[in-house]
């Protein structure tokens, strides 16, 4: 039975954001939403609102609280393709949304915009989120490295790297298919 639903994304839901709890983790900064000004907030919003961006509010069914986003960038409309991001309230994490979020949007990608392909990027250590990608279908397709945008955490060798004085995160790229996903 469905806990959660996808609405699209609003200013007014963008502007919740700021009620959502802080995740403590250091490396999980860069999903700290709470802190953002009004003026933050409607940049932000209006980054997700481009024609190449498809994004939705995760609701929860029982009080209609808007727990997290997800969504399609860079969507191709040539090779089918488009990533996929999701960030949850820190409160509402390690509960079983994330799969039922990401497979809600797959039905979206792949049934209602055609297409044939979503990847992500995740980091390493990012172990919950891993799971439920992996959860819902999703394979390694290869590993990079990006700067990390907290330079103020410890290199931990197992997840980062450290070059040059400055500190790479290292990321797993995924993707799924349609006929993966739907089994055919």
């Amino acid at each position: 039975m469905p806990r959660i639903y996808l609405e699209k994304m609003n200013q007014e839901t963008a502007n919740e954001v700021k009620t959502w709890t802080d995740f403590a983790d250091p490396r999980l900064v860069g999903y700290n939403y709470s802190n953002l000004s009004d003026f933050e907030i409607k940049l932000w919003y209006g980054s997700i609102s481009t024609p190449r961006k498809k994004y939705f509010a995760v609701k929860r069914l029982e009080d209609d609280r808007f727990i997290g986003f997800i969504g399609l960038k860079q969507i191709n409309p040539l090779t089918k393709k488009a990533k996929l991001g999701i960030v949850f309230d820190s409160a509402y994490t390690s509960m079983g949304y994330g799969p039922e979020a990401i497979n809600l949007l797959l039905d979206k990608a792949f049934l209602i915009y055609k297409l044939r392909e979503v990847s992500l990027d995740v980091n390493l250590f990012n172990e919950r989120a891993l799971k439920a990608y992996k959860k819902c279908g999703f394979i390694e397709d290869y590993y990079k490295e990006e700067v990390f945008e907290n330079q103020d955490i410890e290199c931990d060798d197992e997840y980062f790297e450290c070059k040059s004085g400055m500190i790479y995160t290292k990321i797993l790229t995924m993707k799924i298919k349609k006929d993966d996903y739907y089994g055919l």
